[in-house]
């Protein structure tokens, strides 16, 4: 069982997607955890698209420090968990702050929808498969209702992301070191 299995065990939202990549698990790790929002191509336009005053996705950021999900937890190089409290419903309000996984589980306030990304690497066929899921839950009823409206809109948007991550990973650990 995975900790995100564990931390979100029944979810209002998930999604899953893998990629082999034929590059050793030490190369997919240090491609992942140095992922910049500017190799991340497809993902900039739809956030253009979604935020077109916002500044955010316009300069360079590595994904996982500067970015909307922050790694609370790895297991360098086999498993990285990030997470983010939002409520895209109100876009101008500040998200809170989620610095650990002690911050995430005990995060209970009403009105938002807590999210854990992970990220798992297993060495199978001469490569990595890199899989990424994502679970996240409200925290009230009200919430619930807002995010799956919310949900409905973005979900293949959400999945293009994904894509275009585990794409950009695998881009990035398959060229050669210069």
């Amino acid at each position: 069982m995975t900790m995100l299995q564990e931390l979100i065990p029944h979810s209002d939202f998930r999604e899953c997607h893998s990629r082999w990549i034929a590059a050793p698990a030490d190369d997919v790790w240090a491609s992942l955890t140095a992922l910049d929002s500017s190799q991340l191509r497809l993902t900039r336009a739809l956030m253009r698209v979604r935020h077109p005053r916002s500044q955010d996705w316009s300069d360079s950021r590595n994904l996982f420090s500067d970015g909307p999900i922050r790694l609370l937890e790895t297991d360098r190089p086999r498993y990285a968990v990030g997470g983010a409290v939002m409520a895209p419903w109100r876009p101008r309000e500040p998200r809170p702050v989620i610095g650990s996984l002690d911050d995430f589980v005990s995060f209970d306030t009403p009105g938002w929808t807590k999210v854990l990304t992970d990220f798992r690497l297993r060495e199978v066929d001469g490569g990595t498969e890199l899989t990424t899921e994502t679970r996240g839950y409200s925290t009230d009823a009200g919430s619930r209702r807002r995010f799956a409206a919310y949900w409905a809109v973005v979900r293949w948007g959400s999945g293009v992301i994904r894509r275009d991550m585990l794409a950009t990973v695998a881009r990035t650990a398959l060229r050669p070191e210069s």
